[in-house]
């Protein structure tokens, strides 16, 4: 029969506005172990996998901190109440920790004040994204359907406007939120806590054929207000000279950007302990990645340590929205990770409006490298020669790609 072997979240601390999708593992009737979704339009030995996301209200009113969400909050900044910046923002749960993030609510401060001056309705571009520019107050005793809302552009599928469930004893509330094996967090979950449950249900009866499997998540924090980038200047001022509102270069020229976004893969906790375990999430990486990277403007955009799976899932629909197309090489050597599709490479992204693909070359430098030892370097120096090939091959890659790029763009500017 059809049944769950175990279930884990990407991260305990869920982000509005980026989406989970818990890892499942199921146990087939044959016995195989599988973490393909089994939906009841294709159902197994007669049963299905049925999903449900709820959020837990409590009666009791409590405030969490803005930077530690595993913590309840002891000292709001009240220059962010007059400031009009969402309260959940204002939250810190100890004077240590408001201290040392006084430099960035004085950001927040100047920011919202500038922004009041100049246009009242900046303040909510500034600080409403993401879903996060709610009252801040992480409570909802009341049980209103109001706080049932999704916000826009997010579908967790349909659900019931009433409570699920509640515990007396504990004061808390369970609602329905939704219906998928993924959920998105939306303004009204900010300061609750979330829990999901799957089940194997039977086709005909439509009742489990067991108890649920479920797991909580930490409370939902609202999204980071996004830090500008300080750019740093170089010889002849090249970055001064470039308007990156600008949606379009002069004529003859174009504008090439390259990024090293850091693979999911090599974004582990062990590796970058610094970081929360919910900025290494890749739901949560992503969405910055491409609003930055979209911001710049750039006729060109070359990206690299992206996984086969995301450029396919995320990047190629998501530039194409944006009017590019785009590109792929995977890496030469596979890096195994749990996940066939988890081979990172380079994507290239262009203008369709300026450009258009002629030819498309693909430059190994390991088999190139290897040649190259085995026709001129003796046996004894073979393995230093080619380590050392092999170290350099990323600067080589770069400066070949612009040469080629630039090369097949020079062509379609003269045609």
């Amino acid at each position: 029969m059809l049944s769950v072997v175990r279930v884990h979240l990407p991260s305990e601390i869920p982000i509005v506005g980026c989406e989970i999708t818990p890892y499942v593992l199921l146990r087939l009737p044959n016995g195989a172990i599988s973490t393909e979704d089994v939906p009841e339009t294709a159902a197994v030995d007669g049963h299905f996998m049925r999903y449900r996301w709820y959020r837990i209200q409590s009666d009791r009113k409590v405030a969490i901190c803005s930077v530690h969400p595993m913590e309840q909050a002891t000292i709001q900044c009240l220059g962010c109440l007059k400031s009009k910046i969402p309260a959940a923002k204002s939250y810190h749960c100890s004077a240590k920790c408001f201290s040392d993030a006084w430099q960035h609510h004085k950001v927040l401060h100047e920011r919202a004040s500038s922004a009041l001056n100049e246009n009242g309705a900046e303040e909510e571009e500034l600080f409403g994204r993401f879903g996060s520019g709610s009252s801040g107050i992480l409570s909802s005793g009341s049980g209103s359907m109001s706080n049932l809302g999704q916000s826009p552009g997010v579908n967790n599928g349909p659900v019931p406007l009433y409570p699920s469930g509640s515990d007396k004893s504990s004061g808390e509330t369970w609602f329905e939120v939704g219906r998928s094996q993924t959920y998105t967090p939306t303004a009204d979950d900010i300061g609750h806590v979330l829990r999901f449950e799957c089940a194997a249900v039977d086709t005909e009866k439509k009742v489990p054929a067991g108890p649920p499997t479920s797991i909580m998540t930490s409370r939902v924090i609202p999204a980071p207000t996004p830090t500008p980038r300080r750019l740093i200047q170089v010889n002849g001022d090249v970055l001064g000279h470039l308007d990156m509102d600008s949606q379009s270069s002069s004529f003859g020229t174009f504008t090439v950007l390259s990024y090293n976004i850091l693979a999911d893969a090599y974004a582990t906790s062990d590796a970058y302990s610094y970081c929360p375990t919910w900025a290494l999430s890749w739901t949560y990486r992503r969405q910055n990645l491409m609003r930055e990277i979209i911001g710049y403007h750039a006729d060109i955009i070359c990206l690299q340590e992206v996984q086969l799976n995301h450029f396919e899932d995320f990047f190629a629909p998501e530039f194409d929205k944006h009017g590019y197309q785009a590109l792929y090489k995977k890496r030469t050597t596979e890096v195994y990770a749990g996940v066939p599709h988890a081979i990172d490479g380079c994507a290239t992204f262009f203008r369709r409006d300026r450009f258009s693909h002629v030819k498309k070359y693909e430059v190994e430098f390991n088999k190139a490298a290897q040649s190259l030892t085995d026709a001129i370097i003796p046996p004894a120096q073979k393995r230093v020669a080619l380590n050392r090939l092999i170290k350099v091959r990323l600067i080589l890659e770069e400066i070949i790609c612009y040469w080629i790029l630039y090369r097949l763009l020079i062509i379609t500017h003269s045609v």
